[in-house]
């Protein structure tokens, strides 16, 4: 920390009441005029606040910085949120959905509770009012609960704030036994070949009436044919230069995975179909994306498109499954099927794509 990203101020505690004597010491950290973090200490008289002004400074000059690193005691949960949210040290690895998402718990009475006597009712009453007011279903309040005590954890270690968080396990435990909170059901939605047919069909229509600033019809047929997810075909993972036009192969780097601080690198031959549609592209340097496209606005468009055809619940990440289904049902053994999704452990490939087809017996040993 540099002496010059502190401001230390003397400040009197009530300035409209002449009979208060009481003083305080706030000590802002600053850089480029963003307040990061602050920290006070009152006294009863301006003298004595003037005097650790002066020690404190003299602290600051030769490397002593205790005084900002004690732990923040006696906030409400609406503080700790807010400034994990603003805070330089917190805010970046913040997606937006969640960064909404804490918004709104933070303005719910849960907002108010004491973040170091926070009990097993905050959260049980929290799970209560996201069933009950906010009318989501029991596995996105389990979703949203699970983000939250993520980011309370963070405020714990990074933040230095005391937050009794001993409570959680309790409290969904309870939830869950009231039907507040429940576990995502497996999915198992694939497009039936008239909606792949109507989809295609309005696509395709819809190129030739009008050309699309994006693709939609490549995009839509890439993701059958190779199984990528929305963010690694619309996301900086598919560059011109993991696409080697001399062997077919295709390489998809920093693909989700499970594991945290770990990455996933796939590498497979496309589909003949697959390399039509990338020709098709205009071309880049190597380090543009094929598809530089915003994966929101992909998104967006793909679920307009399925509310006019009237297709119900088909999101865009079942094409990923469709396209999987199609190899295991073209008799693919699960090692070869692993590499082109980026599955690390073939009993969760298996265990997932075998739900479609129970009477199949395991291809583990493919």
């Amino acid at each position: 920390m540099r002496i010059e990203m502190l401001r230390v101020t003397v400040e009197k505690v009530r300035p409209s009441m002449p009979s208060c004597t009481k003083h305080k010491i706030r000590v802002r950290t600053v850089d480029s005029g963003q307040v990061l973090s602050q920290k006070s200490r009152t006294f009863p008289t301006q003298k004595k606040a003037k005097i650790f002004k002066e020690n404190l400074e003299n602290h600051f000059k030769t490397g002593g910085y205790s005084f900002l690193n004690g732990e923040k005691k006696y906030c409400t949960i609406r503080v700790v949120i807010n400034d994990y949210l603003t805070n330089i040290q917190t805010k970046s690895g913040i997606n937006t959905k969640a960064a909404s998402l804490l918004k709104r718990i933070a303005n719910t009475p849960f907002g108010l509770a004491p973040a170091d006597n926070l009990h097993e009712a905050h959260w049980y009453s929290l799970a209560a009012d996201m069933s009950n007011e906010w009318r989501v279903k029991p596995q996105t309040t389990a979703n949203n609960l699970s983000i939250l005590n993520s980011a309370l954890k963070d405020c714990v270690t990074i933040l230095r704030y005391r937050i009794n968080l001993g409570s959680y396990s309790n409290a969904i435990s309870t939830a869950r036994r009231k039907g507040y909170i429940a576990r995502s059901n497996a999915r198992t939605r694939r497009p039936t070949s008239d909606e792949l047919t109507k989809i295609t069909i309005t696509l395709k229509n819809e190129e030739l009436a009008k050309p699309r600033t994006i693709p939609m019809l490549d995009i839509f047929e890439f993701a059958c044919e190779t199984a990528a997810r929305l963010g690694e075909i619309c996301g900086n993972k598919i560059t011109w230069g993991d696409w080697d036009a001399n062997s077919g192969l295709l390489t998809i780097r920093n693909r989700k995975n499970p594991k945290k601080g770990t990455t996933v690198t796939s590498r497979f031959k496309l589909s003949a179909k697959s390399i039509e549609i990338i020709m098709r592209q205009p071309r880049g340097r190597d380090i543009d994306p094929i598809f530089p496209y915003n994966p929101r606005s992909v998104g967006a468009a793909w679920r307009r498109l399925n509310k006019s055809l009237d297709i119900v619940d088909l999101h865009f990440r079942d094409l990923r499954a469709e396209a999987l289904c199609r190899l295991y049902e073209a008799g693919w053994s699960l090692s070869a099927i692993s590499k082109v999704s980026g599955h690390r452990s073939l009993d969760i490939l298996n265990n997932f794509y075998l739900r479609y087809y129970p009477t199949l017996p395991s291809r583990l040993a493919a």
